[in-house]
């Protein structure tokens, strides 16, 4: 079904609405202006401007893009545990942001899990627990990356390497071209034992991320143009508008936001932008902001897109100083976007900034922690908690209600956080790694770390407890993936995934201790440990994800499906949704125990 909307060249004006707004260009391609976007006239102009821009020094400029306006609804905010009609309530992705879908390798309706693994969709009953059994799956065409669900429809998203053979320029053999195509594909599971495929849109690139927020998806692929044919980006096989913003890159690459609505119904539209390299993506409910390195001056080109009801409209780019590391290093209060960076030249050291709606710096902090980084950021409200590590984790409380960014408060402790996540009105939780100074004066890494912050003193935030898992052989997919990560405010259990494959490795190794911990947290009492789930001692059987419903723990691994109730963590049933064909075998000496855990 091909639903693109991608208008052609109209007389001497280009007008596209395919990217949520009317640009009107000259014929001959050229940017309107100083500040806006340069378009292309004919795939040949692209291809020739990446050939000019192969390499090459650069010098930067910023502004503002074409004026746009949308009055495209925002979507309501959904709280992280839902209502379902089948009188459960359960938990739903650890996202950033309110009422912004991420796409994840777990969804759930409150009764059914619906995950993907080695190719193909899964979908499990999985309450009441004596009743858990796999209902359905489906195959799907491509590496699986990730999914939505949004009723009785999931949206899969896959990659697959397209081959072909191109002759260049000048030669008369032909040579091979691999090209990656991002395919989003839209399932009915409203028979869930037999899932049906609807639709399939393909995009060119490698899936980059996706967001759904109230209905729509908006898919980021990115592709890199190499030689002989400097392939150009295609959704559903038509060629989308293309533009390069006035910030000339060393390296480009073709990143392609596509937006479609899971119901269906309307058009999908798409555009595509030549950008630098790489890249990290943040989402607001009305935003997309696009974040990459600027080598090699050690700045960060950061581009913002309006999400509107027509598709996605580039608005301005803006630079700061520093790399920013991951998406919680920004974060969008009201017009007003707020970066946290480490800048790396010389002496490291850390830096906040204020950009308002054409992406002007408004405010900034620089200089904190010398020689420090950056390992974690959350924003909350008018307060940013932003860890920094070189031998010793500071916590520092930053006040960003005022026109320039103030430091409030700091703590030291040993150890690091590489995840903030908040915990009431004056908690934050902060997992990572336990550290300590050898004896010449080094940094030795110890166990998984779980720590409580009390940050209601802004002025003076300390550590209520914490909790040590194991020793540096012990691992949590947790570190760095937030989804891996499970908190239940409203019932203050946190439950997070371990693995250990002690001193050795495979395939020369014992088997691995495979399983999830959980805690119970409050101010008053604390980090109490509550219970072990123990997974399959298998390389593949680590735990990815947790869902509850209701009051049993669901923990997911590409092997299997434990249930457990709370709060004492009884198991009271598995799904096995998989094998194992790469498990290495038991060694002697019986099952490994799970790491120790110490204050």
């Amino acid at each position: 079904m091909d639903r693109w909307i991608l208008l052609p060249l109209l007389g001497a004006f280009l007008i596209i609405l395919a990217s949520g707004f009317v640009l009107v260009l000259p014929d001959d391609g050229k940017e309107i202006d100083e500040s806006g976007l340069q378009t292309f006239a004919s795939d040949d102009e692209v291809i020739k401007f990446l050939k000019a821009h192969a390499s090459r020094d650069t010098t930067h400029t910023t502004g503002p893009g074409p004026e746009i306006s949308t009055d495209a609804p925002l979507a309501p905010a959904t709280a992280p545990l839902i209502e379902s009609d089948g009188a459960v309530d359960y938990s739903s992705t650890n996202v950033q942001v309110a009422g912004v879908d991420e796409a994840d390798i777990v969804k759930n309706d409150g009764q059914y899990l619906y995950l993907l693994r080695d190719g193909e969709v899964v979908i499990v009953r999985a309450v009441p627990a004596d009743e858990a059994a796999v209902v359905g799956r489906a195959a799907v065409d491509g590496r699986p990356q990730a999914l939505f669900l949004e009723g009785d429809r999931l949206v899969v998203f896959t990659e697959e390497v397209q081959d072909d053979l191109v002759t260049p320029e000048g030669s008369v053999a032909p040579v091979p071209v691999h090209r990656t195509v991002t395919s989003a594909q839209i399932w009915s599971v409203q028979d869930r034992a037999a899932p049906r495929l609807i639709e399939n849109i393909t995009i060119t690139g490698n899936y980059e991320e996706a967001r759904l927020i109230d209905g729509e998806v908006w898919l980021m692929t990115v592709e890199y143009p190499e030689p002989p044919d400097y392939p150009l980006p295609e959704a559903g096989g038509v060629r989308p508008p293309i533009y390069t913003p006035p910030v000339p890159q060393q390296y480009y690459a073709f990143h392609t936001l596509a937006s479609f609505p899971v119901a269906g119904g309307d058009e999908a539209s798409a555009v595509s932008f030549l950008l630098g390299e790489g890249g990290t993506m943040y989402v607001s409910e009305k935003n997309l902001y696009l974040a990459y390195p600027d080598h090699p001056i050690g700045e960060s080109v950061i581009h913002r897109f309006a999400l509107t009801q027509r598709g996605a409209a580039y608005v301005a780019t803006g630079m700061v100083n520093g790399t920013v590391k991951d998406q919680f290093s920004m974060d969008e209060a009201g017009d007003t976007l707020r970066v946290a960076t480490t800048a790396f030249q010389n002496n490291s050291t850390s830096g906040v900034y204020l950009l308002d709606d054409q992406m002007e710096v408004q405010g900034a902090l620089e200089g904190i922690a010398p020689g420090e980084r950056i390992y974690a950021s959350r924003f909350m409200g008018d307060r940013l908690y932003l860890v920094t590590f070189k031998q010793i984790d500071p916590l520092f409380v930053i006040d960003l209600s005022g026109p320039t960014p103030v430091v409030l408060g700091a703590l030291k402790i040993p150890g690091y956080s590489e995840y903030l996540h908040p915990c009431g009105d004056h908690c934050l939780i902060g997992v990572g790694r336990e550290t300590s100074v050898n004896e010449w004066g080094g940094t030795v890494t110890g166990g998984l770390k779980v720590a409580l912050f009390e940050v209601g003193n802004v002025s003076a935030p300390a550590v209520i407890d914490t909790a040590i898992i194991g020793t540096r052989t012990t691992q949590s997919p947790a570190l760095d993936d937030h989804k891996a990560f499970f908190f239940d405010e409203k019932r203050g259990v946190l439950v997070l995934p371990v693995y250990d494959h002690g001193q050795n490795y495979y395939p020369v190794s014992s088997s691995p201790w495979n399983g999830a911990y959980v805690f119970t947290l409050s101010e008053e009492e604390g980090i109490d440990h509550t219970g072990t789930i123990t997974h399959e001692s298998s390389w593949d059987g680590r735990v990815k994800r947790t869902v509850r419903f209701d009051e049993t723990l669901a923990t997911v691994s590409d092997l299997s499906i434990v249930l457990t109730s709370l709060p004492d963590c009884t198991r009271t049933g598995a799904v096995v949704i998989g094998e194992s064909p790469a498990a290495p075998p038991v060694q002697t000496g019986g099952m490994p125990l799970p790491p120790e855990i110490s204050a």
